[in-house]
């Protein structure tokens, strides 16, 4: 029984469940690669060659490099502007009203809306993705911290004011800390959501990029350069989640 016990312990340490299911999905993805050929499925072996060429040509950390940037400039600002949104939902009641009914709109506003006026307004420049990852992001994160501010216990709101704590001090002492979990979740969501869209702005509007190196490697058939970038778009997501959002939700809760 204890060695049982052990075993799945061990298991569960190394994500064997995991590990056999990728192994499960190499060898199938390398058999349907054999049956419908390299453009339509190229095999792992090739995938992993052009991995390691775009490390060596240097590609992948131009290319990575000016997404990133496109990201955190749309993303931090969509950020920075939801947290202005969750203090006016705070300090003044119908302003809550306008926030929700303002994410509500965006909500319902489709990436492709967003990216045809971004084309319009700013042309094949950087500002085109920032732009969409901004107006796509904002509405998730907005929701959350607004979401966050409603669930505040009214009770510390009560007890910040027996103290006498002006707006901004019951914000900055009861309101984030209350909120720092939804902020963190939306904060998650949003970031994976402005590199998808990120990248699919690319394709249309800008000359580097992983959505434009993804688009020229389709034009030119390259389709194993197509599976490459996409296991880089992943490979950032796990990196983000992992080194990014789980340190800062720790450093977030000590802090709390």
């Amino acid at each position: 029984m204890a060695s049982s016990g052990r075993w799945a312990a061990w298991s569960r340490r190394l994500h064997l469940p995991s590990l056999a299911l990728f192994v499960a999905v190499l060898i199938v993805w390398e058999l349907a690669a054999r049956r419908y050929g390299a453009y339509v499925l190229p095999p792992p072996g090739s995938v992993v060659r052009g991995l390691g060429a775009i490390v060596k040509s240097g590609e992948l950390w131009t290319h990575t490099g000016a997404s990133l940037y496109r990201i955190v400039v749309g993303f931090g600002s969509a950020l920075v502007l939801a947290v202005l949104m969750g203090l006016a939902s705070f300090l003044w009641a119908p302003a809550r009203v306008v926030v929700r009914d303002v994410v509500t709109v965006l909500n319902s506003t489709s990436v492709f809306v967003w990216i045809v006026v971004s084309l319009i307004w700013f042309g094949l420049t950087d500002m085109a993705p920032i732009f969409t990852t901004f107006m796509i992001t904002l509405p998730v994160i907005g929701a959350t911290v607004v979401e966050g501010v409603e669930s505040v216990d009214r009770r510390l709101l009560e007890m910040g004011q027996v103290y006498r704590l002006s707006g901004w001090e019951k914000f900055r002492a009861i309101v984030i800390p209350s909120t720092v979990p939804y902020l963190v979740a939306g904060m998650k969501v949003g970031f994976g959501l402005a590199l998808k869209v990120s990248v699919v702005a690319e394709i249309f509007g800008v000359t580097s990029g992983i959505g434009y190196i993804m688009n020229y490697s389709r034009e030119i058939l390259a389709t194993q350069m197509v599976f490459v970038w996409a296991i880089v778009m992943v490979a950032i997501m796990l990196v983000t989640d992992k080194l990014g959002f789980e340190s800062l939700t720790r450093r977030l809760e000590r802090w709390r």
